[in-house]
């Protein structure tokens, strides 16, 4: 972060998601559980299987009030870690700005 810019990335890993339990939801309503039951899915599909996790890792930059992060490269990072290459945690090096 310098001069009230922030220029760097977020990588975000997450394990043992449920996101949908029938039980739990019996209630919500019926879009809600379509909602829940799509994410669920999806989410099942981006894990990586070995670890287990549905992880990615993007740019993240602008002013530190309001950075930016690209759509896409949130995606590509889902689908990279899902498929052809695991996301780990901790950090990476990088150059100095």
């Amino acid at each position: 972060m310098r001069d009230g810019q922030v220029h760097g990335y977020v990588k975000p890993l997450l394990s043992d998601l449920d996101v949908y339990d029938g039980e739990q939801d019996k209630d919500d309503n019926p879009l809600q559980k379509l909602y829940e039951a799509i994410v669920g899915g999806a989410s099942k599909l981006l894990e990586n299987r070995p670890r287990a996790e549905v992880a990615t890792k993007t740019d993240l930059s602008g002013p530190v009030e309001n950075p930016e992060a690209s759509t896409l490269e949130v995606i590509v990072g889902l689908l990279r870690n899902a498929f052809f290459r695991a996301i780990l945690p901790g950090l990476e090096k990088s150059s100095s700005r």
